[in-house]
């Protein structure tokens, strides 16, 4: 974004007067206090009356695990200087339909966990569509998690999380303006959704976006030095009906590979976005940078002084001058958005994507393939983050003595409920019986080529 200092000026003041109005309006004209009224946050949180009220935190850390409730705004003085700290238990924040969360940094869940709602993360929002913004979402687990969750998650930085961070499961989200770094896995896992993910800057995860039966809008993004894929759909082009990329205008760069199963799309660019500087997290550009000036051309996506979009996460209308900005600068509580009740979760089901029964050979690959690689040798890209090293599926001798019951049940239940490890995770939250049937089958067909056999000879196990 060009210097445009006394532009910001203005424009920031309307916002923030406009944001104010919208505040007090909203029912904050007697905020509720911690630590001031309240020793803790959830004290607050629970003191509060649904839709109705703002809970303001002065700055300091807070270790604690908070649920949010119903329509509550819930404002830290800035992520620079309020933490809410999980202590390594169990999800730091769960969110409430309608719940906005801002000016915080949410660190350090708890550990367990890898796919679908089962897994610890910074801020988990499961059937209740929030607004997460202006946070500070480093050293969890996994940092964002949607599960039927349509929400909205602008302006944070989300970095140095284990493994994703975000996770998006049958919701459609609005991902803006988010700095997406260093994460363990994929900076942003789309499954069964249909998100916008919309001038990001996303750089130096395992994988930059990962798309599995997905519809995703995907724009004005800087996608760039990610390890193994910048922009990854797991269905080949000639599998893609209905779930096709939706690309444009995104600069993607220097990722061992930029495009997997995918194309460039319109706009699209492949250049150093030449960022000013990475050591703060705060991912700007230089003035040089071929991203200025490059995002859609509508003039919807404009930057906020009416000129063309740049790419990444200072382009845009909801672009501010820095990342994680206090609430006091600019709060995005009384944003537009389209909460969906979740209330018939199988209707919402049909309606996205569950009821389509995918094959075996593409479920293996979107849910299985991460960690025990394409062919199931173990030898997938998240294979050794956790420091074990996934069961070698193309074992004919090991398979051949397993039932296609036992492998339906670690499948579906996950390694814990057959004393194997935790690390392999329960799927019967994110796949059908029909779908972990077929995933069995393809195992056994094109993974081991083999069949159970029960007088198969003493093999020794090493789970």
């Amino acid at each position: 974004m060009k210097t445009r200092l006394l532009i910001w000026a203005l424009i920031g003041a309307g916002l923030i007067l406009g944001y104010a109005n919208l505040f007090y309006a909203a029912g904050g004209g007697n905020p509720l206090k911690v630590p001031q009224e309240y020793k803790t946050i959830q004290a607050a949180i629970d003191a509060s009356h649904s839709g109705d009220n703002i809970i303001l935190v002065a700055s300091g850390t807070y270790k604690e695990n908070i649920k949010l409730k119903e329509g509550v705004i819930l404002q830290g003085a800035g992520a620079a200087v309020t933490t809410i700290d999980g202590d390594g238990e169990g999800n730091v924040v769960e969110g409430a339909t309608g719940s906005v969360i801002e000016g915080f940094t949410i660190t350090n869940s708890g550990k367990i966990g890898r796919s679908g709602d089962i897994m610890d993360v910074g801020i988990s929002a499961k059937y209740s569509p929030m607004t997460i913004a202006n946070c500070r979402i480093v050293g969890n687990n996994a940092g964002i998690s949607t599960y039927f969750s349509p929400s909205t998650i602008v302006n944070n930085i989300i970095a140095g999380n284990k493994a994703f961070g975000i996770n998006i499961l049958y919701s459609d989200s609005q991902v803006k303006n988010n700095l997406i770094y260093d994460n363990g896995s994929y900076g942003i896992y789309n499954s069964y959704s249909g998100p916008e993910i919309v001038n990001n800057t996303i750089t130096e995860n395992l994988e930059g976006i990962y798309s599995f039966v997905s519809r995703v809008v995907v724009k004005n993004n800087i996608i760039a030095r990610n390890k193994n894929a910048g922009i990854h759909w797991i269905e080949a082009p000639d599998n893609q009906g209905g779930v096709e990329p939706v690309l444009s205008y995104n600069l993607v760069w220097d990722n061992k590979r930029d495009y997997v199963n995918v194309s460039p799309g319109n706009g699209d660019i492949s250049e150093d976005p030449r960022f000013l500087s990475m050591g703060k997290l705060e991912a700007r550009l230089q003035e040089s940078s071929p991203a200025i000036d490059k995002g859609d051309e509508d003039g919807n996506y404009n930057d906020p002084d009416g000129s063309r979009a740049d790419m990444g996460a200072y382009g845009g209308p909801l672009a501010q001058k820095t990342l994680l900005a206090s609430p006091e600068e600019v709060s995005y509580a009384s944003l537009e958005i389209l909460y969906k009740a979740v209330k018939d979760r199988g209707g919402y089901l049909a309606q996205s994507w569950g009821v389509r029964a995918k094959s075996g050979k593409v479920l293996f690959a979107g849910k299985c393939g991460p960690c025990h690689g394409p062919q199931g040798k173990g030898d997938g890209p998240y294979s050794l983050s956790e420091g074990i090293r996934p069961r070698d599926l193309s074992m004919g001798a090991l398979l051949s003595i397993r039932t296609d019951e036992f492998l339906f049940g670690i499948i579906k239940n996950g390694g814990a409920s057959v004393g194997f490890s935790e690390v392999m995770p329960p799927f019967g939250v994110s796949m059908s019986d029909e779908e972990i049937k077929n995933v069995v089958q393809y195992v056994r067909s094109e993974i081991c080529n083999c069949q159970y056999i029960k007088d198969s000879g003493d093999i020794e196990l090493k789970e």
